[in-house]
């Protein structure tokens, strides 16, 4: 079935990391780059919580019963603190999401140099490019490029995800959309760990786009893993190998 095999590159993935040990110079500056980033903003939403909280929620201070009395208001003041502590859950666990995702979707920028380096070193050892000297003129055309298509991935990602998210609020079939966002964002990571191979070969944004579509489930395969907040995305550098490699296998006539 097309999604296991999807998934399975992530293993296919990791045995050829082993096999070829000069991949990692490509791979500690990206983990450690995501270590930080994941830090600072944890750190900085955790620190600024409860002012969040408390802005998002203040409407609800004028429902609050102050010294309550008997059976009826001490009801309505425990319906109250249930209702407030629920809310305190919800915005935790949402905004956790978004810090995973914004995180991702922000190392893939700052790392795009480093995958797309890491990708064309497996082209060359998988036979499929030739070894060149380093150029800064081609380092600053490919950079653009790969700039270029890291907004694209961005617009797209955020404007669909927006959409998903506020129809995973209509009340019955809320679930439905739940469900499509996460399969989309299982897609759409995996589509970010494929596509250095194809900017690499300087493919354009709708050329990537129409390559993932017609493997939707192998790339929702490959993609779970990265759905799976922190290890996800200490795993992304490793994930481009497999990513490389799916694309390969994918390519052959």
């Amino acid at each position: 079935m097309s999604f296991f095999k999807g998934f399975s590159y992530n293993f296919v993935g990791f045995r050829f990391f082993k096999q070829h040990k000069s991949l990692w110079k490509f791979v500690l500056l990206p983990v450690c780059i995501d270590l930080f980033l994941l830090i600072l903003l944890m750190f900085l939403y955790l620190y600024f919580f409860n002012d969040l909280f408390h802005f998002l929620t203040k409407g609800l201070g004028d429902i609050d019963v102050v010294s309550p009395q008997g059976v009826w208001e001490h009801t309505l003041d425990g319906l109250y603190w249930f209702l407030r502590s629920l809310l305190q859950v919800v915005l935790f666990v949402v905004s956790v999401v978004v810090i995973f995702v914004s995180v991702f979707l922000l190392s893939q920028a700052i790392n795009a140099p480093f995958y797309e380096a890491m990708a064309e070193k497996i082209l060359i050892l998988k036979g499929y490019r030739e070894d060149h000297p380093f150029s800064i003129k081609r380092m600053f055309v490919e950079s653009t490029h790969a700039l270029k298509i890291e907004g694209a991935k961005l617009v797209f990602f955020t404007s669909v995800s927006i959409g998903l998210l506020l129809l995973s609020w209509i009340p019955v079939v809320g679930f439905v959309f739940f469900v499509l966002g996460l399969l989309f964002s299982a897609w759409t990571f995996a589509l970010a760990l494929c596509a250095f191979p194809m900017v690499i070969e300087r493919k354009s944004f709708q050329d990537i786009l129409a390559w993932a579509k017609v493997r939707k489930l192998k790339l929702i395969g490959f993609g779970m893993l990265s759905l799976i907040p922190f290890l996800g995305l200490l795993l992304a550098p490793f994930q481009v190998v497999g990513g490389t490699l799916l694309f390969l296998d994918e390519s052959k006539p």
